[in-house]
């Protein structure tokens, strides 16, 4: 095949150096362009396995959970006493010692407060990886179709069993590569 009239090799033009090459070498520099991206892909199947210790995080949020059911059950019996603040105060004012009571109620209901906005704001890093989690779907979407195609094409060259593709859940790093290709 000739060098198109750019000077450069399209997509379907491949060096005439090809030819003399063992195939092994032939087909490898058909890749070649690729081997960036499969670097970063390499490095990605390293990150993973730190990535999967992050469950054990997770399970912090069952007993926040249950913490936060039993709280609304407080809220709710807590509801029916906001409502007697007004004749409250307006006792205080008149007999004193329920001031006391008065001030005291106040003081628990601002103190739930301020340990409920606390705890939410504890909540903020969760909430973020949550939608960083989000993004890196969104980003890596095409990773199942583009697998599915490429095993699909190696069959095309050869082989068409299931061996071809990874087992489900196996990282990239997993897979056995020929020695070739972990050079």
């Amino acid at each position: 095949m000739a060098k198109s009239s750019s000077g450069k090799k399209g997509a379907h033009e491949l060096d005439q150096s090809i030819v003399t090459l063992r195939p092994e070498e032939a087909v490898a520099k058909v890749f070649d362009p690729i081997k960036q991206a499969r670097d970063t892909l390499d490095r990605l199947a390293k990150v993973l396995e730190p990535m999967g210790h992050l469950v054990q995080f997770a399970d912090v949020f069952e007993p926040i959970r249950k913490f936060q059911e039993e709280l609304a059950d407080v809220a709710a019996a807590f509801e029916p006493i906001k409502g007697l603040r007004g004749p409250l105060e307006n006792l205080a004012n008149r007999f004193e010692p329920m001031r006391t009571f008065q001030t005291q109620l106040e003081q628990m209901s601002a103190a739930f407060h301020t340990q409920l906005v606390k705890l939410a704001a504890a909540m903020e890093p969760a909430t973020a990886f949550q939608d960083q989690l989000q993004l890196l779907v969104k980003a890596f979407e095409p990773a199942k179709s583009l697998e599915h195609r490429f095993v699909e094409l190696s069959r095309a060259f050869g082989g068409g069993d299931e061996s071809d593709k990874p087992a489900e859940g196996d990282a990239p790093g997993r897979r056995s590569r020929s020695p070739r290709d972990r050079a």
